[in-house]
């Protein structure tokens, strides 16, 4: 039973792994708006865990922190920004003592329906793909329209610990050592299921080497523009088209430029 690869010490692990992502992502988020670049982060060392692979937690947090840290804060101001408004807009159906008609505010909860349903798709692929901010945040959305089910469940999941909580009034030390933790990890688990085939597809369009496409108009749909999946693969440079490029060394292994 007590044994390292044992059932239950690799589920004590996974919890013990838990609890420090879910430390390292408050402690990042302090100063606010560093709130992206930490969930970006969160969702990187959550892939690898739910993958099984090798994770150091402080380790590879930190690096991902790092690598996402321009793009995240910039998708996350323009998310708090966005945030703002709607909730400034609340306050003013709410207190301003005016009538207003019901049609409101169905359309302002649809329209903040749409917006949380394009969010939870946002930092995950912040994590997962390169893109620029505006490929990112338009792929967010695409995604959302396309897997309704599955962006809905993506909400809900954000609800549990509050009907916990609010169920279990004494559960609020379990949820601070561990909500934020778990909900990123649940949501890891139904967001790679997702990834997948958009993966496989990415492979495949690009031939498995960054920046080349099959695609004459450059653009094979939602994941157009993406150059590499897995940011822990390890790069080479070779000689490409007059300059020097960064590839991945597993897609070289059939090729004349692979290091010899």
């Amino acid at each position: 039973m007590f044994k390292l690869d044992s059932p239950l010490m690799n589920f004590l692990n996974k919890v013990a792994d838990i609890m420090i992502l879910n430390f390292m992502f408050i402690v990042f988020s302090i100063p606010f708006f560093t709130i992206g670049a930490s969930l970006s982060a969160a969702y990187y060392m959550c892939f690898k865990m739910v993958r099984n692979e090798e994770t150091y937690i402080v380790k590879g947090f930190w690096k991902a922190f790092k690598e996402n840290f321009k793009q995240a804060t910039v998708i996350w101001l323009i998310v708090a920004v966005i945030g703002g408004v709607l909730m400034a807009d609340y306050r003013i159906i709410a207190y301003s003592g005016i009538e207003f008609s019901k049609w409101i505010s169905i359309a302002m909860m649809t329209v903040t329906l749409v917006v949380l349903m394009g969010v939870v798709f946002l930092f995950p692929l912040q994590a997962r793909f390169i893109n620029p901010v505006k490929n990112t945040i338009k792929n967010a959305f695409l995604m959302a329209l396309s897997h309704l089910p599955t962006a809905f469940l993506l909400v809900a999941v954000y609800a549990v610990p509050v009907v916990v909580l609010y169920l279990v009034p004494q559960s609020l030390p379990v949820i601070i050592l561990m909500a934020f933790g778990v909900v990123i990890y649940v949501k890891s688990i139904l967001l790679l299921r997702v990834f997948k085939k958009y993966e496989e597809a990415l492979i495949d369009r690009t031939n498995g080497v960054p920046g080349q496409t099959d695609d004459p108009d450059g653009d094979s749909g939602i994941f157009a523009e993406s150059d590499r999946i897995e940011r822990e693969n390890k790069m080479v440079k070779v000689f490409r088209n007059g300059k020097f490029v960064e590839v991945p060394e597993s897609s070289l292994k059939n090729d004349a430029d692979a290091p010899k």
